[in-house]
C-alpha cells in the first residue's frame, strides 16, 4: 500500500503549477482581448449532452459535415452524459453498448485495448484526439472528453496507416457559452473515490475569451484484491476570438496514474501433452495473480496538448493550422504468469492441468512514447452548375517515437499455483534487449462530396502516405529501416430513395505496419519492423430517420486483412514474415435508437460477424474463425422517466455475446454470456438555479461469473480474462 502512494505529492504540485500557469495565461489573454476591436467568430459546432440521433454529427469521418443519418459511413457517438449515466470511468466501459466493439486484453491497472469488427486496433495508430493522432499506450481520462466517436471499418482515407477495424476519436470539451460550475463526487467498488470539477465560460469584452478546466482526483480500490492505485488529472481548453473571423485555440491535459495491475489467466493442459486445451471454470474475478510481496504498480505520466488556428476565407471557405504533441512515460512492472514448466512437458501458452504456472519478474521502466502531429487544411463549399461540392484538402506530418531503456527484466522466478498460492523471490536483473522504434508519416488528402439533384450524392476521398519506419536493438545491433508510399482511395455512392431514407455503397482500402515481438529467445528477427500491408473493405448501408428524430441503421461489410505469420527455421527459432495469412470478416450491423414512448428512450444494437481465415502458411487453419471474435453480439439500453417522481430516470442495460473461439484451430470456445446493469438518476433543480444530480447503480446485478474475452497477443500468448464481479456505485453532481 505504501508503495502505491509514495511521492504522490510531486505530481500534485506539478498539476497545481500547471493550473497557475493556465490562470496567468487566461488573465493575459483576457487583457489582450479587451484592447481588440470586436470580431465575428467563425461558425464552430459545439455539442453537449445527449445528441439527437437523426441530426447527430461526428468529426471522425472527416468526409462530410452531413448528419450521421446522411453519412455514408458507420459511425457511433457516445456522449459524456451517457458515459456518466452508465458510470463509465474507462474507455471499454464507455463503449460496452457498442456491439461492434469488444475488449482486447482489458484488465485492471493497465492500458485499454479494443477490437472493432473483429480486428484489434493499433494503440499507436488507430486513436485520435480531436482528429489528431495520439498513442493509446496510457490509461484514458474521460473527464475532459465531450464524446467518444467510433468509426467502423477500414479508415485509410482518414488515417493512412492504421489497423482496419476502425478509428476511435476523443472529442474534447470546449468552452461553454454560459458559466459552468460542476463538481462530481462518486464512490464505487471497495472504496474507490473520485472527485471531479468541471468549470467553463467566457470572459472579457464581447466574451472573446473562452475557457474550460477539468480537474480530477481518484483513489482506486477495485474489486480485484491487492490492486490499489491512485490517479490525478488536469486539463484546460482556451479559445480566443480574433479579428478577421479567426479563432485561436490552445489546450492541454496531464494525468498521473499508479496502480498495481491484474494479469490474465490461461487455458489448462489436462492431459499433460504440452498443449493447453481445457477452459477452466470461471475463477473468482477478485483473484490477482500479480500479488507477490515485491510486485510494483504500473505507472503512467501522460501529457498532451495542441494549438489550433482557424480563419474564414470568404463566406463558405476557411483554412486551419494545427499542431499537437503527446508525451507518455510508463513503468510497466508486474509478476507475470505465463506458461508452465512444472509438468511432464513444457506448456505454452497456458497453465498446467493442476493450476501451476510460471511467474516472470517483468520490469520495463522509463518507456517513453512521443507523438508530434502538424496539419494544414482548407475546407469549403461551392457549386459547379447543379452539383454542390464539399471540398477539403490538406497535408499532415506525424512523428512517432518509442524509446526504452537498453535492457528490460523478464526473469523466471518460480512456479505458482492458481488454487494454492506460493510466495516467490524477485529477480529484477536487466538482461533482455529492448527495441527502439521510429516512425514518420507524411500524408496529403483530398475529399470531395458532391450532391446532385434527385437525392444522389458521390463522396470521393484519397490519401497519399509516405512511410518511414526504423528499428534498432537496445545495444545498437540489427538496425532495420525502410520507406514505402501508399495511396488509399475511398468512394461512396449515396441515394435518398424516400423521405428520411438514405442508402449507400462504399469501397476503400488502408495500410498498416507490424513489428516482430521483442522476444530474442523465440524470434530470429525479433523487434524488426515489417513492410506495410494493405486491407480492403466494401460496405453497404441503409439509414432511416424515425418519428421523434430516432434513427434505424443497417450496415453490411466485408473486410479482407493480410497478416504476418511465423515460419520455423532450422535453428528452432521463428521468423515472422509479412503477408503470410489473410482474414476475411463479413458482417451485418443493426441499430435502432428512438423513443417509442414519451417517457422511454430505447437503444438496441446487434452485430453479426462471419470470420474466416482465407489464406495461411498452415493449411490446417484455413476456414477457421479468428480467436476472440463472437459471431453474434447484442445490447439493449433503455432509459425510463419514472412517472410521479419529477427528474427520476431508471436506466437499464442488457448485453449478450455468443460463444467465441479461444484458439486458432477453434477447438476451445468461450461459452456465450450475458450481463445486466441498472442505474437510477434523480435530477433536482432549486429556485436559485443550482442543480443536484443523484446517481446510484449496480453493474453485473446478478454477479454472473464468466470469461468475457480470450485475446491472443501478437507474440503468441493466449489469455483469459473474467467478467468483473457485481459492483455498486453512488455519486452526487452539483451544478452552481
Amino acid at each position: 500500500m505504501a508503495s502505491t502512494h509514495e511521492n504522490s505529492s510531486g505530481p500534485v504540485r506539478r498539476d497545481l503549477s500547471a493550473l497557475a500557469v493556465s490562470a496567468a495565461l487566461l488573465a493575459l489573454a483576457q487583457s489582450a482581448a479587451a484592447q481588440t476591436a470586436p470580431a465575428t467568430l467563425p461558425e464552430v459546432r459545439v455539442q453537449g449532452g445527449a445528441g439527437v440521433p437523426a441530426t447527430e454529427r461526428a468529426s471522425v469521418g472527416a468526409i462530410t459535415d452531413a448528419p450521421l443519418a446522411e453519412t455514408p459511413q458507420a459511425i457511433s457517438v457516445i456522449r459524456s452524459e451517457e458515459m456518466r449515466e452508465l458510470g463509465a470511468t474507462s474507455l471499454p466501459a464507455a463503449l460496452r453498448t457498442e456491439t461492434s466493439v469488444s475488449d482486447f486484453y482489458n484488465t485492471v491497472g493497465y492500458t485499454e485495448g479494443l477490437q472493432v469488427r473483429g480486428f484489434q486496433l493499433d494503440n499507436a495508430l488507430n486513436f485520435r484526439r480531436d482528429g489528431m493522432q495520439v498513442s493509446n499506450h496510457a490509461p484514458v481520462a474521460l473527464e475532459n472528453k465531450a464524446a467518444v466517436e467510433v468509426l467502423g471499418g477500414v479508415s485509410g482515407v482518414q488515417s493512412g496507416v492504421s489497423a482496419p477495424g476502425g478509428l476511435i476519436n476523443y472529442v474534447l470539451k470546449r468552452p461553454t457559452l454560459e458559466p459552468l460550475r460542476e463538481v462530481f463526487v462518486g464512490v464505487s467498488e471497495r472504496g474507490t473515490a473520485l472527485v471531479h470539477g468541471d468549470f467553463g465560460g467566457r470572459l472579457g469584452e464581447g466574451r472573446r475569451l473562452g475557457y474550460r478546466i477539468n480537474l480530477a482526483d481518484e483513489e482506486r480500490r477495485p474489486q480485484a484484491r491487492n490492486a490499489p492505485g491512485d490517479r490525478r488529472f488536469l486539463s484546460g481548453f482556451f479559445d480566443l476570438r480574433l479579428p478577421g473571423d479567426a479563432l485561436l485555440e490552445a489546450e492541454f491535459e496531464h494525468s498521473v496514474v499508479r496502480q498495481r495491475s491484474v494479469p490474465a489467466f490461461g487455458l489448462l493442459d489436462r492431459d499433460g501433452d504440452g498443449v493447453a486445451e481445457t477452459l477452466p471454470a470461471p475463477v473468482d474475478p477478485r483473484t490477482n495473480l500479480n500479488d507477490q510481496p515485491w510486485s510494483k504498480p504500473f505507472e503512467s505520466r501522460a501529457s498532451a496538448g495542441s494549438i489550433r488556428f482557424r480563419q474564414a476565407l470568404g463566406t463558405n471557405w476557411h483554412y486551419g493550422l494545427r499542431y499537437g504533441a503527446q508525451n507518455i512515460r510508463t513503468d510497466d512492472r508486474l509478476a507475470f504468469p505465463d506458461g508452465c514448466s512444472s509438468g511432464p512437458v513444457y506448456v505454452y501458452p497456458g497453465f498446467c492441468g493442476n493450476g501451476d504456472f510460471d511467474v516472470y519478474d517483468f520490469r520495463s521502466e522509463n518507456e517513453r512514447r512521443t507523438t508530434r502531429t502538424g496539419e494544414a487544411f482548407v475546407r469549403g463549399d461551392f457549386a459547379t452548375g447543379a452539383v454542390r461540392h464539399e471540398l477539403s484538402f490538406g497535408f499532415t506530418r506525424t512523428r512517432y517515437l518509442e524509446r526504452k531503456e537498453p535492457l528490460q527484466a523478464y526473469n523466471w522466478v518460480g512456479v505458482d499455483n492458481l488454487y494454492d498460492r506460493v510466495v516467490l523471490p524477485e529477480d529484477d536483473t536487466r538482461a533482455d534487449l529492448n527495441t527502439q522504434r521510429d516512425a514518420t508519416t507524411k500524408e496529403f488528402h483530398v475529399y470531395d462530396t458532391m450532391r446532385f439533384g434527385e437525392g444522389w450524392s458521390l463522396a470521393l476521398g484519397v490519401r497519399h502516405s509516405r512511410l518511414e519506419r526504423s528499428s534498432v536493438r537496445g545495444d545498437g545491433s540489427r538496425p532495420v529501416a525502410y520507406r514505402q508510399s501508399f495511396t488509399t482511395p475511398w468512394a461512396a455512392l449515396g441515394y435518398k430513395p424516400w423521405d428520411g431514407g438514405f442508402v449507400y455503397l462504399s469501397a476503400g482500402s488502408g495500410v498498416e505496419s507490424e513489428v516482430v515481438p521483442n522476444q530474442p529467445k523465440k524470434y530470429a528477427n525479433f523487434g524488426e519492423t515489417l513492410p506495410a500491408l494493405r486491407s480492403r473493405q466494401v460496405e453497404i448501408g441503409l439509414r432511416q430517420t424515425l418519428a421523434g428524430a430516432g434513427l434505424a441503421t443497417v450496415t453490411l461489410f466485408q473486410i479482407d486483412k493480410p497478416y504476418a505469420d511465423d515460419v520455423v527455421l532450422a535453428s528452432g527459432l521463428l521468423e515472422r514474415v509479412a503477408d503470410g495469412r489473410e482474414l476475411r470478416h463479413r458482417g451485418v450491423e443493426l441499430g435502432w435508437t428512438g423513443r417509442p414512448l414519451p417517457s422511454l428512450s430505447l437503444q438496441a444494437r446487434l452485430t453479426y460477424i462471419d470470420s474466416q481465415l482465407t489464406r495461411s502458411l498452415e493449411a490446417g487453419f484455413l476456414g477457421k474463425s479468428a480467436p476472440n471474435v463472437a459471431p453474434l453480439t447484442a445490447s439493449v439500453l433503455a432509459a425510463w422517466q419514472v412517472p410521479g417522481v419529477q427528474g427520476l430516470t431508471w436506466t437499464n442495460r442488457l448485453y449478450w455475446s455468443d460463444s467465441k473461439p479461444v484458439t486458432r484451430d477453434n477447438s476451445v470456445e468461450l461459452p456465450s454470456f450475458w450481463q445486466y446493469d441498472t442505474a437510477l438518476t434523480w435530477r433536482q433543480r432549486s429556485s436559485g438555479g443550482n442543480a443536484l444530480t443523484w446517481r446510484v447503480g449496480v453493474d453485473n446485478v446478478f454477479d454472473r461469473r464468466y470469461w468475457r474475452e480470450a485475446p491472443t497477443q501478437y507474440w503468441g500468448g493466449t489469455y483469459l480474462l473474467p467478467a468483473l464481479p457485481r459492483s455498486f456505485r453512488a455519486s452526487l453532481q452539483i451544478a452552481f
